[in-house]
């Protein structure tokens, strides 16, 4: 076998991104606050850019939200965490600094809900102690503000909340926490040997019951989000506002532009040259998003009429690809100018991604119903049901194929449990 080398041409197309062209793509996905930081960095790094102070009239102010959203924010920190109740309240025992390892340990094993997760073996061993020294420990967490912190599972936080374990709601948690969540109270009375209105007694107590205990305690600040693009209802119709006062104006430094004519070195020539160009595009890459998302939003309003005006019900099914023929773009340009971006509207702040729905085709046109539009037909069924008789998914099927929506008894079911709807044999009352 003999081996050759040769040399072939092959000629192909293949997509090169320029650093440019990954800036601009960078600078388009960006959030808001992400967006913000990066023209922070850049300013930083590049002597060629300088902050623009000049107060401009088309940039669109929210000082007086902004501000609001502050205040919040700092009346949520101030609010103490769950950590540091628990911790004041253990400042109050009496105990041995070995102890009191432990339990700081146990409080930083809680979760969200306040539920204690972790395991037994694993962590007597990590401590160094008795899984019966444990077991101490954690009872003694379990005494502590709020009742029911601690406990493992939600079984466990209602026992916990009850004070007398001689109780009916006692022993109905303990034993028939199952038949009491399918609201089966004849079989409860006749098993108990109870009369049927001190079951009921027993059911009001135990709703009245938390199950996370943590739930009033604040961990994190809910964030304040600042709205991409806002839409301004006027005389002449709906003006798209692309928001720009929450992000830094950036503008060139002249004094770089001085150093190309007057600094002799070559060196610093090609310093400031680069600098200066770098500066270019990043500005170049701000006013391309800003451009983009405005032709984007003006589509989606053309498309989106009637759900401007009159709110989700009227929100009809549009995909990526339908904005992006609209606006001669790539799908993906759609998908990443909306990605984590808001919009002010009339009727309320939406996310972008909010308005993009695939459709469920009608029975006897060629249209197409939003999932939106779906899931408050759906609502509306489900609030106005007879409690006595609530709606199978397979009714609800039914009367949304009878309106011309083909669906399945499936997705019907997806949607009902999206919504937060349990059940028909739950919802049921007796």
């Amino acid at each position: 076998m003999s081996l050759h080398v040769s040399l072939h041409q092959k000629q192909q197309l293949a997509l090169t991104l320029t650093p440019s062209l990954r800036q601009s793509i960078s600078i388009l996905q960006f959030s808001s606050a992400d967006l913000n930081e990066y023209i922070q960095d850049q300013i930083q790094s590049n002597p060629a850019l300088q902050l623009d102070a000049s107060p401009t009239n088309d940039r669109e102010s929210n000082w007086s939200n902004t501000s609001a959203a502050a205040d919040t924010y700092d009346r949520m920190v101030s609010e103490e965490s769950l950590t540091e109740n628990l911790k004041h309240q253990i400042s109050l025992f009496s105990i041995s600094p070995d102890v009191r390892a432990v339990l700081y340990y146990l409080i930083g094993s809680l979760d969200d809900k306040g539920y204690l997760i972790l395991d037994r073996l694993h962590a007597a061993t990590s401590l160094r102690i008795k899984s019966e020294k444990l077991d101490d420990a954690i009872a003694i967490i379990q005494t502590l503000d709020p009742p029911g912190i601690g406990a493992r599972d939600l079984h466990e936080c209602l026992l916990l909340q009850i004070k007398s374990a001689n109780s009916l709601a006692y022993k109905i948690v303990d034993e028939h926490l199952g038949l009491l969540a399918e609201k089966e109270y004849e079989i409860l009375s006749t098993i108990l040997g109870v009369e049927l209105s001190d079951i009921y007694e027993a059911d009001l107590q135990i709703k009245s019951l938390n199950p996370y205990p943590a739930m009033n305690f604040h961990t994190k600040p809910t964030p304040y989000i600042a709205a991409d693009v806002i839409l301004r209802q006027t005389d002449s119709g709906i003006n798209i506002i692309v928001n720009q006062a929450h992000l830094p104006v950036v503008k060139l430094d002249p004094s770089f532009s001085a150093m190309l004519h007057n600094d002799p070195s070559n060196e610093v020539k090609r310093y400031a040259k680069a600098s200066m160009f770098a500066a270019s595009q990043l500005i170049r890459g701000l006013e391309q998003r800003q451009q983009t998302l405005y032709n984007i939003t003006k589509e989606i309003l053309a498309f989106q009429p009637d759900f401007f005006k009159e709110g989700t019900t009227c929100l009809k099914s549009m995909t990526l690809k339908d904005i992006a023929n609209a606006a001669q773009v790539h799908e993906s340009t759609v998908s990443r100018a909306t990605s984590n971006k808001y919009l002010q509207t009339p009727l309320g702040l939406f996310s972008f991604k909010q308005l993009f729905s695939k459709g469920v085709s009608s029975t006897k046109t060629d249209a197409f119903h939003s999932v939106h539009q779906i899931k408050e037909k759906m609502k509306e069924l489900l609030e106005n049901e007879r409690k006595s008789s609530p709606l199978s998914d397979q009714k609800i099927t039914t009367l949304l194929q009878k309106h011309s929506i083909a669906i399945s008894r499936r997705t019907v079911a997806k949607y009902r449990m999206e919504l937060g709807f349990e059940d028909s044999r739950i919802r049921k009352e007796k």
